[in-house]
C-alpha cells in the first residue's frame, strides 16, 4: 500500500506507551496498528463495518464462540424457534 499523506498527532508519554503496548500486542509496528485504528473507528463513526472477511472472521474465532458444522448449526437453529 503506497503511503501519500502523513498525519501528526501530538500525544503525551502515557498515551504513547498505551498504543507502544497495544500494538506490540497486535505483533505489528504503532503505525500499521494506528492506521488499522483510525480506520476502523472512521467507518464506525460512518456507519460502514469495514472489515474484510478475513478480519472479521478473525475477530468471529476470537470469541471462542462454540461453532460446529453448517447442518448442525441450522438444526439447532431450528430447534430453538420451535421452542
Amino acid at each position: 500500500m503506497a503511503m501519500t499523506k502523513r498525519i501528526q498527532i501530538p500525544i503525551d508519554e502515557p498515551e504513547l506507551a498505551l498504543v507502544k503496548a497495544a500494538a506490540s500486542r497486535a505483533g505489528v509496528p504503532v503505525a500499521e496498528w494506528a492506521r488499522a485504528i483510525l480506520g476502523e473507528e472512521a467507518r464506525r463513526e460512518l456507519g460502514e463495518s469495514g472489515l474484510d472477511p478475513q478480519r472479521a472472521l478473525d475477530r468471529l474465532f476470537s470469541t471462542e464462540a462454540p461453532v460446529a458444522g453448517v447442518a448442525t448449526m441450522i438444526e439447532e437453529s431450528i430447534a430453538g424457534r420451535l421452542e
